[in-house]
C-alpha cells in the first residue's frame, strides 16, 4: 500500500509543474516618470510600454495614459470612476476615445518581453480589466462613460498575435468594477513560434455597436482600463513523457485493485 501511494504521488508531482512568473515592466502602471501630468491623468509613452496602433493608425482623439481614481466627496470611502480604487496600486492604464471622433480603429498598449518562446512551455497572461464609471474630473469636466466597448488581451510572437481572450468579459463587468481576463498559449515541440520573442498586447477595440449589441450608447465616451498585468510560464512534459507517466499511473491503479 505504501509503494502504491508513493508511485501515484510521483506521477502527480511530475505532471503538475509550478508556474514561474515572467518579468513584466511597470505591470501596474505606477511608474509615470517622464510622462505629462494633468491633475489625476498622465499622458505619453509609458515606461516599459509602447503604443499599439491598429490598421491605419490612430487619431488625436484617442488617448493613452494613466488615471489615479480620486476620492468621491459625495461618497466617503469611494473613489470617482472606480469606487474601490485601482485594481492594484494607485494608478490604472486608460485607452480613451472621445465619442465625437467617429474613429473605429482599435488601439492600446504592448510590451515585448526579453524572453523567447520555448518548446514544451505554457504561457499565461492575466490582466485586470476595468469598466470605468462616469464621473467628474478634477478639471471639472464630466465624462459620460456608461457602457463598455470590447477589449482584447493577447500574447505575441515577434509582434504577431498568437492567442487572445476574445474579450470574453465584455458586457459582464459592472460599471466601476474590475475582473481578471486570462489567455494561455502552449508551445509543444515543433511549434513554429519556438524561438520567437514573447510579447503582450492590451487593446481597446473601439467598437460601440456591432449591429446586434450596443456596447456604448451613442454620445458617450469610449474607454477600457487595464491594471495588474501578470505573465507566467509553466513547463509541460513532452508527449512521450506523459504517455510513460500515465502508463505508470495505470499500473499503480491496477496494483491498488489487486
Amino acid at each position: 500500500m505504501h509503494r502504491t501511494t508513493t508511485c501515484l504521488s510521483l506521477v502527480l508531482l511530475l505532471t503538475s509543474q509550478a508556474a514561474a512568473l515572467v518579468n513584466v515592466t511597470n505591470p501596474s502602471f505606477e511608474d509615470i516618470s517622464g510622462e505629462t501630468v494633468s491633475n489625476e491623468f498622465t499622458f505619453g509613452a509609458f515606461n516599459g510600454w509602447s503604443l499599439y496602433e491598429g490598421p491605419g493608425g490612430i487619431s488625436g482623439g484617442m488617448l493613452i495614459g494613466t488615471l489615479t481614481p480620486q476620492p468621491d466627496p459625495g461618497n466617503p470611502g469611494d473613489f470617482i470612476n472606480f469606487p474601490g480604487g485601482a485594481s492594484d496600486g494607485d494608478r490604472v492604464a486608460i485607452a480613451f476615445n472621445f465619442e465625437n471622433t467617429g474613429d473605429t480603429v482599435e488601439y492600446g498598449l504592448e510590451q515585448t518581453n526579453a524572453g523567447t518562446i520555448e518548446a514544451n512551455m505554457s504561457y499565461t497572461l492575466q490582466v485586470d480589466i476595468g469598466n470605468i464609471a462616469s464621473g467628474q474630473s478634477q478639471a471639472n469636466g464630466y465624462f459620460n462613460l456608461d457602457g463598455m466597448p470590447p477589449y482584447r488581451i493577447a500574447l505575441l510572437a515577434n509582434g504577431v498575435e498568437i492567442a487572445d481572450d476574445n474579450g470574453v468579459l465584455t458586457g459582464t463587468i459592472a460599471e466601476g468594477g474590475w475582473a481578471t481576463a486570462s489567455v494561455t498559449y502552449t508551445a509543444l515541440a515543433g511549434d513554429p513560434n519556438i524561438g520567437a520573442t514573447l510579447g503582450i498586447r492590451l487593446v481597446n477595440e473601439n467598437i460601440t455597436d456591432n449591429g446586434e449589441t450596443t456596447f456604448v450608447p451613442i454620445g458617450n465616451d469610449i474607454e477600457v482600463d487595464f491594471d495588474n498585468v501578470r505573465l507566467s510560464e509553466t513547463a509541460v512534459p513532452e508527449p512521450s513523457t506523459l504517455a510513460l507517466l500515465f502508463g505508470l499511473g495505470t499500473l499503480v491503479a491496477v496494483s491498488r485493485q489487486r
